[in-house]
């Protein structure tokens, strides 16, 4: 027997059946199919790429077939499911909903229907599943392009998903799978939170964590809770408060503590702990804290993640070492740390090796040893026009700043010359920043 799906949210008239979608058709009608060249994409094969899209981002199977996109495309569903909006808006190439002809229509009385959304194989049958798998889906996309580009670019986007994506559903969720959808949207949220922090805004990413935390309470998700606290530190320690930065590490430890797949997690409390012990002096502490996150690790090995935690491995303990030991001034303990980041990032994880080569450079510096740091600044301006990061760029003019006095050496003069053509074409963009939402 079909599945009967009552459509709460976004009701038919009869006025909507009889108008069809072109501007859908037209983007499948301009499509290339992969199968027949020179044909266009047919109603069938576009289907197949959505499930197939939708299986590899999700792991979720869905039942999309031609006879539904014909429906789609006579105007006959006006508001597919958001799973579906979203694989047709890959498959096809649109920037928005709007682009393939797809609109809410107005609320008014349910009206029930057969058919007409052909939900997952092997989901929960329900509106609220179905958007907490989608949210999951574009939460790891945003998360893949942010690794290889920098939260810049990204940052605008992610606040509109959340206003015109999230948010509704919030509002209209009726109970079933509420604590899913909330949890969903705090990750979401704290994803908004760290683009914020990557382009300087630092107050707006401070409310976007505590809105997340919020969130996170409210879903009951103690692991959740926990990860956005690690979050907090962290930005507790860019900001200088290096007591709250420890405070906040503890009550994340408390709540990691009391849900399974949190060892990662934990250690990467146990590192925001050990980065605020260093900042205020404490060696001793400091070398416990990362003893605790390295013994950890190392006992978490093919542990499932609690969902929605952020991801945390040795590199990513490299990179935090590296930074307390030398707040310390162990600058050979720190150099080998700030190697090891750099040799283990690689592939999309532009940015995090950036950073790596930054720490790296700053040790080096530290060091007296000049030219070195200056070869590691060339080295990351190479590849900072391509990351819209606030973060990079003020540590590469930072160390310009460290290393001009040295500029009678050919290596500095160099770098020095590479970090002002950098400005130089940052300039436009850094203007554009001024208009993006805060």
């Amino acid at each position: 027997m079909a599945a009967v799906v009552t459509c709460c949210c976004h009701p038919l008239t009869l006025s909507d059946v009889s108008e069809p979608n072109r501007q859908l058709r037209a983007a499948r009608e301009r499509t290339p199919s992969r199968r027949a060249p020179g044909d266009c994409m047919s109603r069938a094969e576009l289907a197949e790429a959505v499930c197939a899209w939708l299986w590899k981002t999700t792991k979720v199977r869905y039942d999309l077939d031609g006879h539904y996109v014909a429906k789609l495309e006579r105007g006959l569903v006006k508001w597919p499911s958001a799973a579906y909006r979203s694989g047709l808006r890959h498959v096809l190439g649109a920037k928005s909903d709007a682009e393939l002809g797809f609109r809410a229509v107005s609320r008014g009385a349910r009206v029930s229907f057969r058919d007409d959304e052909r939900l997952p194989l092997t989901a929960p049958m329900s509106a609220a599943s179905t958007d907490v798998t989608v949210f999951l889906a574009m939460s790891q996309a945003f998360q893949v392009a942010d690794r290889k580009v920098g939260g810049g670019m990204l940052y605008p986007t992610v606040v509109r998903y959340l206003n015109t994506e999230v948010a509704p559903r919030l509002l209209d969720t009726d109970g079933t799978n509420s604590a899913a959808l909330f949890a969903a949207a705090s990750s979401l949220t704290e994803i908004a939170g760290w683009m914020a922090h990557d382009t300087g805004r630092d107050f707006k990413a401070r409310q976007h964590f505590d809105k997340a935390f919020r969130l996170a309470s409210a879903a009951g998700h103690h692991a959740l809770a926990a990860n956005i606290c690690a979050s907090l530190s962290h930005l507790a320690g860019q900001l200088g408060q290096a007591s709250d930065a420890v405070r906040i590490a503890d009550a994340g430890l408390a709540r990691a503590s009391r849900d399974a797949g949190t060892g990662r997690l934990t250690a990467r409390l146990y590192t925001m702990r050990a980065r605020g012990l260093s900042m205020r002096g404490d060696a001793q502490g400091c070398a416990a804290a990362l003893a605790d996150a390295e013994r950890t690790l190392d006992a978490v090995s093919g542990e499932e993640p609690a969902e929605w935690i952020a991801h945390f491995d040795d590199a990513s303990l490299a990179a935090e070492a590296a930074m307390c030991l030398r707040q310390l001034g162990e600058l050979a303990q720190a150099e080998r740390q700030a190697r090891r980041v750099i040799e283990l990032r690689n592939g999309d994880r532009v940015r995090s090796r950036a950073f790596g080569q930054l720490t790296l450079a700053r040790v080096l510096v530290d060091a007296h040893r000049h030219d070195e740091a200056a070869v590691l600044g060339r080295e990351v301006c190479a590849v900072a026009s391509s990351l819209t990061s606030v973060r990079v760029q003020a540590r590469l003019d930072r160390l310009g700043d460290i290393l001009t006095p040295h500029q009678n050496s050919p290596d500095v003069a160099e770098f020095l010359a590479d970090l002002g053509s950098l400005r130089s074409r940052d300039e436009p963009r850094r203007d554009d920043a001024a208009s993006w939402p805060v």
